[in-house]
């Protein structure tokens, strides 16, 4: 058994993060996650969403 193969698996995904603007003194940040596997791609704003979206594609079994 070589030392790669006692691994947990691994998920890869890129992630782009911008600022919107919602007013003079506001704004939220939104994103785009793409898994990298099969190119699924997600769009979120805020973290509380970006969090949830991890924890869905890191229980989806490929």
């Amino acid at each position: 058994m070589d030392e790669h193969s006692r691994d947990p698996p691994s998920r890869f995904f890129t992630l782009r993060l911008w600022p919107e603007e919602r007013g003079e003194e506001e704004s939220v940040w939104r994103g785009r996650i793409q898994n990298t596997a099969n190119g699924e791609v997600r769009y979120f704003q805020g973290w509380a969403a970006l969090r949830e979206i991890l924890l869905l594609l890191t229980e989806e079994k490929n």
